[in-house]
């Protein structure tokens, strides 16, 4: 596909600290959806959408991350000595500066660049955030008035709408950015955003529970059967029961082993066991 005169930029550098303890075995950006990490099917959507340039900031195992994408054109890596947050954005890029299509790391969904570009387009403006019924407290909520953005509250009112992790911006206004989320650098200036509403699929993989929950949503999203949840790299005895699990590379599970609702982290060996609703690494097993 021709350029569209957009760049892309996936924050990827956190820690995922909420999604402990399998961010200590992969970086978020790294959990597999349907055996593809979630990073590779958010760079490989922003490619085929024509992007110009794919921006990635790294930081925590960020090697790992360069070795899942190094072989895509366009990909361009932005190596952090400590975490900046959205500050990242603020930072010069070579080539003629243009709007920035900005998307966190740890979320899935269908962008709809197209529709995005057009609200942009239309009212010249400084940014389009996308954003969709709220539906946890725990999220932050965006207030609009007129279909402009307003202000964000974390206080629980009836419609309330949150920002789904993706924002097209002009230059104008990444550059303008000082503080560890950008939400603080629209706050009492002029710059004009417009919210767009968002209605498809949409995955949060922030936590453990939240991750597992996505991947069986994103299978069936995708027509996939319940064993893409499994990495082809495993081995699973065909004496073995598994309902419901999530399984990622080099790992073995042994002849008598019942497993429900659990996710396995690469690298972890089961035999003669049964579980249900845990989260088993290398170093620990917890509740789900």
């Amino acid at each position: 596909m021709s350029p569209i005169g957009i760049d892309a930029f996936i924050l990827a550098a956190g820690r995922g600290m909420r999604a402990r303890p399998l961010s200590l075995v992969r970086p978020k950006p790294l959990f597999p959806l349907g055996d593809v990490p979630l990073i590779r099917l958010l760079a490989d959507q922003l490619l085929q959408a024509g992007v110009d340039r794919v921006f990635v900031n790294l930081f925590y195992r960020g090697y790992e991350i360069r070795r899942h994408l190094h072989n895509l054109d366009k990909i361009r890596f932005i190596e952090e000595d400590s975490l900046s947050g959205s500050r990242i954005l603020a930072r010069p890029r070579s080539g003629i500066p243009r709007p920035m299509l900005v998307v966190n790391g740890d979320v899935f969904m269908q962008i709809p660049l197209d529709e995005m570009r057009r609200e942009y387009k239309r009212f010249a403006c400084d940014g389009v955030l996308l954003v969709r019924p709220r539906t946890s407290a725990s999220y932050t909520a965006v207030e609009a008035e007129s279909g402009w953005y307003r202000r964000i509250r974390q206080s629980v009112h009836d419609g309330d709408r949150m920002y789904c992790g993706a924002g097209l911006f002009s230059q104008r206004f990444l550059s303008s950015i000082r503080h560890g989320s950008f939400f603080q650098s629209l706050e009492k200036s002029a710059f004009r955003v417009r919210l767009l509403e968002y209605r498809g699929i949409w995955l949060d993989l922030g936590t453990p529970a939240l991750y597992h929950r996505a991947q069986f949503d994103y299978l069936e999203y995708a027509g996939l059967p319940e064993s893409k949840a499994c990495s082809g790299r495993s081995h699973v005895d065909d004496d073995a029961i598994l309902k419901q699990c999530v399984i990622w590379d080099n790992v073995e599970v042994g002849a008598r082993t019942c497993l429900v609702q659990t996710i396995v982290a690469d690298g972890v060996r089961l035999s003669e066991t049964c579980m249900k609703r845990r989260v088993i690494t290398p170093d620990m097993n917890v509740p789900l």
